[in-house]
């Protein structure tokens, strides 16, 4: 049954807020991630239409909704939104993680032994932070389509680990992705800062002594 409402209420740094059905007048949550097409935020006083479900709780929310004035173009209600025709499929992308955790593994390993690591560590910092953007891509679009598979959070700090965070970084402020979440924000800081603190050892003469004896293939 499709239903239709005005937004009472709407927080945007955390996108979810409330509307008021015409029909019965019961006050109901809903989220952006239940959008059904488009990018354009709610604000208050904007009318929705929306089909009803039930959340986890057994509780009613309005999803999936969309505006019914102009803000972007609205795609029918009542069937259960899904994943674009371009969207990443997480199984897909978690396969793919693996390969490059590997294959970066590899190419540290070697850039060690030959005494290149700190000629190849901008090369492998770019690497690691677009191959970090597109898991961040991937995951979004797995909120957005309710996907019950989803990358783990300690996957996304992993590759930030490793040297993506850059890429994480921009796709926090780009895609709008995790960084709501304050005690994943606070583990992400913590990543950067230790990136930041093992670049610094590399570079120093504790650390050039370490890449030498390291280095067993150099010439």
């Amino acid at each position: 049954m499709q239903l239709s409402g005005t937004v009472v209420f709407w927080r945007d740094d955390k996108g979810f807020g409330f509307v008021v059905c015409e029909q019965n007048q019961q006050k109901l949550f809903f989220h952006i991630r239940d959008l059904v097409s488009g990018s354009a935020r709610p604000e208050k006083g904007d009318k929705i239409r929306f089909a009803l479900q039930q959340d986890k709780q057994g509780r009613d929310i309005a999803a999936p909704w969309a505006f019914i004035t102009a803000k972007d173009v609205a795609l029918p209600i009542g069937q259960q939104q899904s994943m674009p025709d371009d969207a990443i499929d997480i199984r897909y992308a978690n396969q793919i993680a693996l390969l490059f955790r590997l294959s970066f593994l590899a190419a540290v390993i070697m850039a060690l032994l030959y005494g290149q690591l700190i000629y190849v560590l901008p090369l492998l910092y770019i690497e690691a932070s677009l191959f970090t953007y597109w898991l961040y891509k991937a995951d979004k679009e797995a909120a957005i389509a309710r996907h019950g598979n989803r990358l783990a959070e300690e996957s996304l700090q992993l590759f930030s680990l490793i040297g993506g965070w850059p890429g994480a970084y921009v796709a926090q402020l780009q895609l709008a992705h995790k960084r709501s979440k304050t005690s994943f924000r606070r583990e992400f800081g913590f990543v950067i800062a230790g990136n930041a603190l093992l670049v610094i050892w590399l570079l120093s003469p504790w650390g050039q002594a370490f890449l030498a004896r390291a280095a067993i293939f150099s010439y």
